[in-house]
Order: C-alpha cells, then structure tokens, then sequence
C-alpha cells in the first residue's frame, strides 16, 4: 500500500542567502579592518563572535560630519548601503553581482597583504595577473562608487551627453532603467578579463578616432560607439601609472567617504576644456599604512594646482617571462597594427618602489581627503592623537581657512586625550585617565544626569585646582576661558579679596532642575560679557564645547563664593539660585 502523503503545513519562510537583503560596502571590510580599534581577530574568532551577537565585532573610530559626532562602529553598518547591487531581474539570485564582486575582493585582499608585507623592503614585486586583478579592482571600486553617474540621463554633469547612448544600449540589452544599465556593465566588467577590456576599448579607437571619443566640446556621445564602457576603464588601466605611497612613520593615512577611488587635481587643455583623462590622481587609502595613488602618465603643460604632484614617484620596473624588459617588434611591423595583449605574459614580474612620505608629505596627503570630505561624509582612522596633530596641522595652514568648521567638532572631540601621549617619554606625561573617563562617559551618554548643572558640575569637581590635572587642550582652553573672565571681573569690581565672614556660609547647590540650570548657564554668560566685555571662546555645536563652557561658569561662580562673594549682590536673582547660604552654628 503506497504511503499517504503528508498535509502540508504553514510555517514561515526564510528567505534564501540568494534572495535575502545585504548590507553592501563601498568600502569593503578588510580595508576597514585595518582601521580597527583593539586587536585584530582572526576569521574564526570573527564569526564565533558574530554567532554570539549577531553585529559585526570589527569596530572603527567614525566620525559623522553632519551629526557632529565622534563614536566607535561596526564596521557591517557604515560606508555602505543596502542592496546596492541587488539585480531584481535576476529571480534565481538577486545578490549574484556581490557574490561574483567578494571573489574579486578576495584576490585584492592577498595582493594587498602583500604589499603590507613589502613595506620592509620598499619595494613590491608584482606579476601581471595579480597587478591586472588589483587594477580590475581599484576601477570596479571606483566604478561602484561614482559609476551611477556614468548612465544617468538626469546628471548636471554629462547627462544630457550620454542620454542618445544611454537609450540604444538599453534597447539592446533590454535595461529598462539607467540602474539596469549601470549593473549591466558592472556584470561586464566582472566577466570580462582585464586584457579583453582593453581590446575591445582599443577597437572603439581604432573605429571612431581618439579625439572624436575624447572630444571635450562633443554635445551628445554617439551612439554607434558599440562598448564605450570600455574607454573609462581603458583610461585608468593605459593612461595612470600604479604607485604606492607609505604613510610617515609618525602619522599615518586617514580615511573618508570619498576617500576610496578620489579624483582630484583636476587638468584642462589649452582651450580650458578639461582633459581626457580629467585628473591627475586617483587616491585609494588602503590602510593607516598605505595609499595606492593611480598618476597620469602626462601632465598637461599648463600649469596645476596640485600638492601631490610636487611627491616625487620612481618608475616601475619590468622583466618580462623571456627576459626582457620590453617588448620588441620586428623592424617593419606596424605597431598600429599590433595586439600588444598576446605578448604580455601573467608570470611578466612588475617591481616597484614604495614611496616613503615625509611627515609634511603625509599631511598634504590627508589635507586632500580632509578637502574633498563632503558635508554630509565621514572620517575613520586608526589612532586618535594623529588624527588631531592632522587635524590641526590642517586647520593652522590658512590655505584651508574656508574649511575649518568642518572639523571644530572633531577637534573638540580629540581634545579629551591630551595630545602629546603619542610623544610621552616620561612618567610625568601620562594621560589624565579620570578626566577623559569622565568627558568620555559623557559623550557615550554611560552616565545620566538630570541637568546639564549636574553634569558640569561633576566634571568641576575634577578641575577644582587645574594645575593637578595633566596637560590637555581641554584643560588649557578650561584655563584660558576662566582666567580672561576672572580679569574682566578684577577690572569691574577691583582685586581686594572679600571672602565670606565666619557666620555665613555660601556653597554651589549640589543639583538643579534642568529648567533652573538653563537660566542659569544663560544669564551667567550673559552677565559675564556684559559686565566685563568678555565673550567666551567655545564652540557649542558639540557636546564637548557646551561641557567645557557650562564646567567653566561653574568655576567662575565657585570662585565668587570663596574669593568674592561681594560680587553676588551684583549679580541677576537667577543667578543667586545656585548658590546655598547657610548660618553656621
């Protein structure tokens, strides 16, 4: 007798890792993971941790510009979005894309291993497969970044001049958006080997001519170019020269939104037109360590506004399978003629020498990334006090006086680590471990307080005397703010001491309302800079900034009530209500 098929059941179905969301990186994680805060794990330690948590245990210092704030993240949530490459006319797997773009990743993962690993050295030898990979990579990174732009319609930039292709290579390949497109090609360029990209970008000049596909007055790009995805990436493999460039040893490279796959020092013909390349470098952060920089094998002769240019790069070296170092045509063939690609050999070995910047070097490196961060990016890097000696190396030069607020947060915010613990050489210059516990409980919100009284006042208790404290730009600014309103008030109200007499008693509230506080932090600053004409110099668009200030009338009224305590009868009634008198016995 057959057996009775079982009834069907509803349960719920979990969608398949072919069909299920991703958080896509435009920075992929082993180049995060080189920037991470505390010991680097293992793989396997990485996914026990995970199964434990379910987050991400690789963790980065990323500060927002937008928000202001400076905070500790996995590195599975930022420098990403999700589904970014999702290909929804792919039913059997949506995320194929990803998956073919991870075994690309893996690839430049080892290579660039391997570059870390030739730092000792300073020079890096690479064969023509790995060094075609890694450029396959930079461009895809690039390409997945900025290359939504290439094939939208509606972009200020070029669309207009794209739309007639754009509308054939969609009828052709049965795109129906602008996106469709730009997945399309990017399932190209991961399909298709370096060298045939080449070749058939080298067919589109052959065809159409160079200057009609480089024409920079051209209105509309034809649209009988049959691959002009090929040109821009012909152009980054053929017309950029593969450097690698190492951080000083007492900084090192930071890291942005942008900061991966960056155009900058952009160059222009004699007509003023921008050129066919369109800048001179490419900038890929790869570490605190390393930048791959991709140069412009021609600089135009016009003259370029361009720190980077004035570094110094080595020419590569190469010894080919056979031997040689070039290639060498037989007399009377027509180099025209020649597919150069059925010469080059994956064993061909590359050698070149790693660039060492000097510390000024490294600071006009990352004063470019700190340029070109956009309002609404973010910054990561590895250790916090070189992140604030380039900080303020970058806000002192007055070359970038126009880009300063970008970054008066994050100053702010690194502050709290005094700034010579990287140059410490002694037990006398340690850092204040109670203080900076205590503003970076603050900033993590670990500890409550039912007013910004409050918590000012907890921090006060820490800079009663300010010359037991280590040295630290919270600290100093601390000391000048109240020095120039203690001299303002001398000036008003006289230097004689008058300290409370032996009936009366006068101590700072230990608590205040939220709404008490308030008024009071408001008409204490505003009688110190109408009475005294002194005006404080914070800045309160970060929790830092309005902490130090709030501690610093604290310490101005503390300083009433035991040095001048005349002065309260001068003083609004809000004011009065933080002080407690009491009669003594």
């Amino acid at each position: 007798m057959p057996r009775r098929a079982k009834r069907a059941t509803v349960s719920a179905v979990t969608p398949s890792p072919a069909q299920r969301d991703q958080f896509h990186h435009s920075i992929p994680r082993f180049i995060l993971r080189r920037f991470q805060t505390g010991p680097r794990k293992s793989k396997a330690e990485r996914r026990k941790e995970y199964r434990q948590t379910h987050v991400d245990p690789d963790h980065v210092f990323y500060y927002d510009l937008a928000s202001g704030s400076l905070d500790v993240r996995s590195i599975g949530t930022i420098y990403g979005l999700k589904n970014l490459y999702r290909d929804a006319s792919n039913a059997s797997n949506v995320n194929e894309l990803e998956e073919k773009l991870s075994v690309l990743e893996r690839d430049a993962a080892v290579i660039i291993e391997g570059l870390h690993s030739s730092l000792a050295s300073g020079k890096a030898i690479l064969k023509r497969h790995d060094l075609e990979r890694l450029r396959k990579f930079l461009f895809i990174m690039h390409y997945r970044n900025w290359g939504k732009s290439y094939f939208n319609p509606d972009h200020p930039t070029g669309g207009a001049q794209i739309r007639p292709w754009l509308e054939r290579y969609k009828a052709k390949h049965q795109c129906q958006t602008h996106t469709d497109v730009w997945l399309h090609v990017l399932r190209y360029y991961l399909d298709t080997p370096h060298s045939q990209i080449l070749d058939a970008a080298e067919a589109e000049y052959r065809q159409h001519g160079w200057e009609k596909i480089h024409n920079p007055a051209a209105t509309h790009i034809d649209p009988n170019f049959e691959q002009h995805e090929t040109i821009a990436y012909h152009v980054q493999a053929e017309m950029y020269s593969f450097c690698i460039w190492e951080a000083d040893a007492a900084s090192e490279f930071i890291l942005t939104s942008q900061g991966f796959g960056l155009w900058v020092d952009i160059t222009y013909t004699t007509e003023g037109t921008s050129a066919a390349g369109g800048y001179i470098h490419r900038i890929f952060v790869i570490s605190p360590r390393i930048a791959v920089v991709l140069r412009a094998n021609s600089i135009p002769p016009l003259p370029v506004n361009s720190t980077l240019l004035k570094i110094r790069q080595e020419k590569r070296t190469v010894k080919l399978v056979n031997g040689e170092s070039s290639f060498i045509a037989p007399e009377g063939t027509d180099l025209d003629s020649v597919n150069w690609n059925l010469f080059r050999l994956p064993d061909d070995l590359f050698t070149f020498s790693i660039t060492r910047l000097s510390l000024s070097e490294t600071d006009a490196f990352n004063a470019v990334l700190l340029d070109n961060v956009r309002y609404d990016g973010a910054i990561t890097f590895l250790g916090k006090e070189r992140m604030l000696r380039t900080v303020r190396t970058y806000d002192h030069d007055p070359v970038n006086k126009h880009d300063r607020q970008k970054f008066t947060s994050l100053m702010r915010q690194l502050s709290v680590t005094p700034t010579a613990l990287a140059l410490a050489t002694s037990p006398y210059d340690p850092v204040d471990a109670e203080l900076y516990a205590a503003l970076m409980g603050i900033l993590l919100n670990e500890i409550p307080f039912i007013s910004r009284y409050n918590r000012a006042l907890s921090v006060f208790q820490l800079l009663k005397n300010p010359s037991t404290r280590k040295s630290c730009p919270f600290v100093f600014e601390h000391i000048s703010n109240f020095h120039a309103a203690l001299q303002g008030c001398q000036a008003k109200f006289g230097r004689a001491i008058h300290r409370p007499g032996d009936v009366w008693s006068f101590t700072l509230e230990p608590s205040l309302s939220e709404d008490i506080s308030s008024q009071v932090f408001e008409t204490l600053e505003r009688f110190i800079s109408e009475k005294f004409n002194v005006r404080l110099t914070y800045d309160t668009s970060d929790v830092l900034g309005q902490v130090g200030k709030e501690v610093m009338l604290i310490a101005f009224l503390g300083w009433v009530i035991d040095e001048a305590v005349h002065i309260l009868d001068e003083t609004p009634v809000t004011i009065q209500k933080v002080v407690r008198v009491q009669r003594l016995p």
